[in-house]
């Protein structure tokens, strides 16, 4: 396997963003995953919750899911990102462009001193130093209420991929160290798109559904493409997948053990 070096650049952050425009002509599992994970994160939020994610992205398409239907689904909504961030005219919703959260959290919790109660954050950390990377977890734990939920995803490194416009992408053994080590405990963690080579062939997490899959492949791919099965079946797929959407508790109190580990 192939070592990696520390870091890709010099950059302390990559700014680039999910664009309807680019990315959403063409049908691909990574983009479909984004579809999927926004309607994952809709499960997590109700009509009382206080809702931040970091890295909106411009078209802020989260934000849209939440309240673009017939019934708002969440009572107030904070958007942040690197980049520039218009203002939307739904109250329920704000905006706050070229904020560095890793820097600024402490801004937000003067907007909400009791904490939001759901964090989201899809495909940001890779984007970051792995410094910033600790310190954007610390600030989450600090944003989030206690017994709030914080939504995560990002590439799951294999030791050899690793795309060209991220600065950082984490294995999940390294990735899970550093959220129990910023306070939270790991509810959930599923895979959002993989290598359709893995079906069938690989152990699902659920090894009583191995039979299941291997007829139901087939009989998708009669209708669905490659793109489509990739998402599909991730879920059940966490260690073989390509990305990883990880569901964390806030912890209701740090341990002694945790906070001797960041010192």
């Amino acid at each position: 396997m192939k070592r990696r070096a520390k870091l890709r650049d010099n950059r302390d952050y990559d700014t680039t963003q999910l664009h309807e425009s680019g990315h959403g002509r063409a049908l691909t599992r990574d983009y479909s995953a984004h579809f999927f994970r926004w309607s994952f994160a809709r499960r997590f939020i109700t009509r009382k919750a206080h809702v931040l994610e970091i890295g909106c992205g411009a078209d802020k398409p989260l934000s849209r899911v939440l309240v673009s239907g017939a019934v708002n689904v969440v009572n107030t909504y904070t958007g942040v990102d690197l980049n520039k961030l218009s203002q939307g005219q739904n109250k329920r919703l704000t905006f706050i462009g070229e904020f560095n959260f890793v820097e600024r959290y402490k801004e937000l919790l003067k907007l909400r001193p009791s904490g939001f109660d759901v964090i989201i954050h899809l495909e940001v950390i890779e984007h970051m130093r792995v410094t910033h990377g600790r310190v954007m977890l610390r600030a989450c734990y600090a944003c989030l209420r206690p017994g709030g939920t914080m939504l995560m995803s990002t590439p799951c490194y294999d030791g050899v991929r690793h795309a060209a416009n991220h600065i950082h992408e984490y294995t999940v053994p390294e990735l899970q160290t550093a959220v129990e080590r910023a306070g939270f405990k790991v509810l959930r963690r599923f895979g959002t798109f993989m290598d359709i080579k893995h079906i069938g062939k690989a152990t699902p997490q659920d090894s009583a559904l191995l039979p299941a899959v291997k007829v139901l492949r087939p009989a998708l791919e009669a209708y669905y493409d490659s793109n489509a099965i990739s998402c599909f079946f991730a879920p059940l797929y966490p260690d073989h997948s390509r990305n990883n959407l990880w569901v964390l508790k806030k912890s209701r109190t740090r341990s002694f053990l945790t906070r001797r580990k960041e010192n």
